[in-house]
């Protein structure tokens, strides 16, 4: 499950089981999550498919 409260004005939460998750409320955490997951997979799928073709 994803942590969103936006009255939360931490971007990052500490989780009861030990670790932290993302506040998906506050606008920092999408860029996080943009910059570390979805860029790296373009630039992955685009290298994979120039190197195949």
């Amino acid at each position: 499950m994803l942590y969103r409260d936006p009255g939360d004005k931490r971007v990052f939460v500490p989780k009861k089981g030990g670790g932290v998750a993302l506040n998906f409320g506050h606008p920092v955490a999408w860029w996080i999550l943009v910059c570390t997951t979805i860029i790296p997979l373009i630039i992955v799928t685009a290298v994979t498919v120039a190197v195949l073709a």
